[in-house]
């Protein structure tokens, strides 16, 4: 299944602030990655390219050493592995350079199949798959606001909680990331994003910039920075659209 992809990385709209945010793609495997170093510790921008090239250069070793059509345990395993390397490539980077604060940064990937995008995360990055003019979250915020959530039973997150993210990569020995799997079709649209997006645009306003693109990617991309951006650019800004094409 051919795809076709773009991706942008803009600081937002505070240029006293720096920029965080890291990008990973890789087309030819089908791997992307968006890392968003946490705000207010030290070298959060080291953090969040250390952690996506040590991710995406783990999957490509471990998927040229185990060979063709892995199965679906195995990529989770693969994509497991990558998210923990990263988190003790920070861990072990802060500890080194004795940082008073630990480094810490989300990160967020998938690898896309002929038949299947497989998502691994750890912190407040997204996943998103557009269907059908439909947008289904593929991640769970690793937050408190979503743990006060779940712990009350409520369908929706409290906007007066603080943002804090209760995992991250970098922050303890172990990482214990998520992993989830969704079907794919010709037609689908899978979406990358650090929360300097979701946090300002809405998901229907995602659905519909992506649906009215169509397979116009980079335009996708172009018109949801610039939708964060004109609802207040408060952060750093990540976006990767990958359409799924017929082959």
């Amino acid at each position: 299944m051919a795809l076709l992809s773009a991706h942008k990385n803009d600081i937002g709209r505070n240029k006293a602030r720096q920029n965080e945010d890291y990008i990973w793609v890789d087309d030819q495997i089908g791997l992307y990655i968006v890392a968003d170093g946490m705000g207010g510790h030290d070298a959060g921008d080291v953090a969040s390219q250390l952690a996506a090239t040590t991710a995406g250069e783990t999957v490509i070793d471990q998927l040229v050493e185990i060979g063709q059509d892995p199965s679906d345990d195995i990529i989770k395993g693969v994509l497991l592995n990558a998210a923990e390397a990263a988190n003790q490539a920070v861990y072990q980077a802060a500890h080194r350079a004795e940082q008073k604060r630990k480094m810490g940064t989300t990160i967020v990937m998938t690898l896309i199949t002929a038949t299947t995008a497989y998502v691994s995360h750890a912190g407040d990055s997204r996943a998103y798959r557009v269907r059908n003019a439909t947008i289904t979250q593929l991640t769970e915020d690793d937050s408190w606001s979503t743990f006060v959530r779940q712990s009350s039973g409520s369908e929706r997150s409290n906007p007066t909680l603080e943002p804090i993210l209760t995992k991250a990569v970098g922050q303890d020995v172990s990482l214990d990331p998520s992993f989830s799997q969704v079907e794919i079709l010709p037609g689908d649209v899978i979406l990358l994003c650090s929360d300097g997006l979701w946090n300002m645009v809405d998901n229907d306003q995602i659905l519909a910039e992506v649906t009215k693109s169509g397979d116009q990617v980079e335009q996708a991309v172009h018109n949801l920075v610039a939708a964060a951006n004109a609802a207040g650019g408060k952060d750093n800004i990540s976006v990767v659209v990958i359409k799924i094409l017929s082959s």
